[in-house]
């Protein structure tokens, strides 16, 4: 899916250098021309080079000139030296102002289409180590839980039909839904998987170094750009780009993603030459991009190049049937992480999980397991250990939401908090006194009038 190198040629010799040009094109590459170092300055400036192919013996500008002037203002260009003798000093010279390789020109074919190709595949893998550095930290082991509800098997159902095609995919849905873990799923099923998935995350970063970031910058393009740095663009060739609400960007940062998105290339900051970029683009969002687009605060252009396939990813409370797949997922991987022993969901809490809110969505489910299996020794997590506040907001509700007048619902409510209070506590009727701040005797009879007696019962302080 990548596209094909360019090779600047920059020879004096019009014959050589049409030589070069036709063992660089039978290699599948592209060649431009340069036949001073003048030349070849100006080329660089205004075209996207991966690799030169410069004489050491110029007129005017020598090779070595042009060498250190390439490597100061674009060091992303390979440069082989190329020289009528194999000259030692010379060579080490090259290399120590950062030629990746040095060739006579007495050069086979052969010889030098390796040579090239053996540079660029230097400088994909320079490319690689970068994006490794940032995705190792980050990407983890994140699986998606596709569960059993239809709101997920349809996601998934349009997932598998787009993701074999390069078309830009919109992801909506509130915080905490697992965007980019289906990002990811779409990069894992694509003709891009071999290549990096890039993540993004837009609001992360601060607003005036969004562009560096998205398309990287030149060395003194700005104050503290001590160094040419990749853009996640560049980082992201021949594989997938995920850029997390989307909705954050900036106008004059939105204008140019456009571009990018149309042409196909970009520029860095403070660049004048275009950069090609083969790339798949991924965007998500929690907000209502088109109202936004109504009330003048996002692009309608972009908006429309964006959402060429949306899918909308439900919330966690519309999908309850995956709930227990999701904990037990979250259970093996924290107990794997932390070296704990396996533990299971017992169905009182699997129940109780499935009946909460989840006003944080996935993101809130993962963390209190993580907490759940820090914390608690048993193999089996069941009610009692669960918090008393999620226990509050998913059992009471859920059973006086099924009663129809005020006291019957309140009494449902007041029997569902004394069992769980006293869960938590062993039945240990005392210790559930205390903690609720009623006295022993008003709890007895709370319990006496809504049946709750348990198998054994410890009143012992």
């Amino acid at each position: 899916m990548s596209r094909n190198a360019n090779v600047l040629i920059v020879d004096d010799d019009p014959t050589l250098r049409q030589t070069m040009e036709a063992i660089v094109r039978s290699a599948g590459m592209n060649s431009i021309s340069a036949g001073t170092g003048e030349e070849a300055l100006e080329a660089v400036g205004r075209s996207a080079v991966d690799v030169m192919l410069l004489d050491v013996q110029l007129p005017g500008v020598s090779g070595l000139q042009v060498l250190r002037q390439v490597r100061e203002r674009h060091p992303d260009i390979g440069v082989i030296m190329v020289s009528v003798v194999k000259e030692i000093p010379v060579a080490v010279e090259a290399i120590k102002h950062g030629a990746l390789d040095y060739v006579t020109k007495d050069f086979s074919p052969g010889e030098l289409s390796a040579r090239v190709s053996k540079s660029l595949e230097q400088l994909r893998a320079e490319r690689e180590l970068a994006w490794l550095r940032d995705e190792v930290a980050a990407r983890g082991n994140k699986p998606m839980v596709v569960g059993r509800s239809s709101a997920m098997a349809s996601v998934v159902a349009v997932a598998d039909k787009v993701a074999p095609k390069p078309v830009t995919v919109l992801i909506t849905g509130e915080s905490g839904t697992g965007k980019e873990v289906l990002a990811r799923y779409l990069h894992e099923r694509s003709d891009r998987r071999s290549g990096p998935f890039v993540a993004v995350n837009l609001p992360a970063i601060p607003s005036e170094l969004v562009e560096s970031a998205l398309f990287g910058h030149e060395k003194g393009s700005f104050t503290g750009a001590t160094r040419q740095t990749y853009g996640k663009f560049e980082l992201a060739n021949a594989g997938t780009l995920f850029l997390d609400e989307i909705g954050e960007l900036k106008p004059d940062v939105q204008a140019k993603l456009l571009r990018a998105l149309q042409e196909r290339e970009i520029e860095r900051v403070g660049g004048a030459r275009p950069i090609p970029v083969d790339l798949r683009v991924i965007c998500a969002t929690n907000r209502n991009l088109e109202k936004m687009v109504q009330s003048g605060r996002f692009r309608e252009d972009l908006y429309w190049r964006l959402k060429v396939v949306p899918i909308e990813l439900p919330p966690l409370r519309a999908r309850r049937e995956d709930i227990r797949d999701l904990a037990q997922h979250f259970l093996t991987r924290y107990a794997a992480a932390y070296g704990r022993p396996p533990q299971t969901l017992g169905d009182g809490a699997a129940a109780m999980l499935e009946n909460h809110s989840w006003p944080g969505n996935i993101r809130e489910l993962e963390n209190l397991v993580e907490r759940l299996v820090v914390v608690c020794d048993a193999t089996q997590i069941d009610e009692s250990m669960l918090p008393l506040d999620l226990s509050v907001s998913a059992g009471l509700a859920h059973e006086a939401e099924k009663e129809s007048n005020f006291a019957a619902a309140t009494a449902a409510f007041e029997k569902g908090y004394l069992r769980r209070v006293l869960a938590q506590c062993s039945w240990n009727r005392r210790k559930a006194a205390e903690q609720l701040g009623i006295g022993y005797s008003t709890l007895k009879t709370k319990l006496r009038l809504h049946g709750l007696t348990p198998a054994t019962e410890t009143d012992e302080d």
